[in-house]
């Protein structure tokens, strides 16, 4: 019976295979390791970043004059950014540019 290794070794064999330049296939052949289970994590992490993609929902903000502080974004999800205050104009064009 075929060795089953879990997410985290996936997850680094990803990692890895997306800095190489090598194809799936060659990756895979390199590594010892199996085309199909290879693409099986493959599908599952693409669908792991669609789904976290169509979860994201913007907001309408406005930006007034600048303010001395920080600006923090707090997300459902719990995460977290801090920026400085002078940064507002460069987050709102960054926000305008995300699909």
């Amino acid at each position: 019976m075929a060795k089953r290794h879990g997410q985290e070794f996936w997850r680094a064999h990803l990692e890895a295979w997306h800095r190489s330049d090598l194809t799936q296939r060659e990756y895979c052949a390199n590594q010892g390791l199996g085309e199909k289970a290879f693409y099986r994590w493959r599908r599952k992490e693409r669908e792991a970043v669609a789904s976290a993609q169509s979860s994201l929902t913007l907001v309408p903000v406005s930006v007034g004059a600048p303010v001395t502080g920080s600006i923090r974004l707090h997300s459902p999800g719990g995460w977290r950014i801090e920026l400085p205050a002078g940064s507002a104009p460069w987050l709102a064009d960054l926000l305008r540019h995300l699909p």
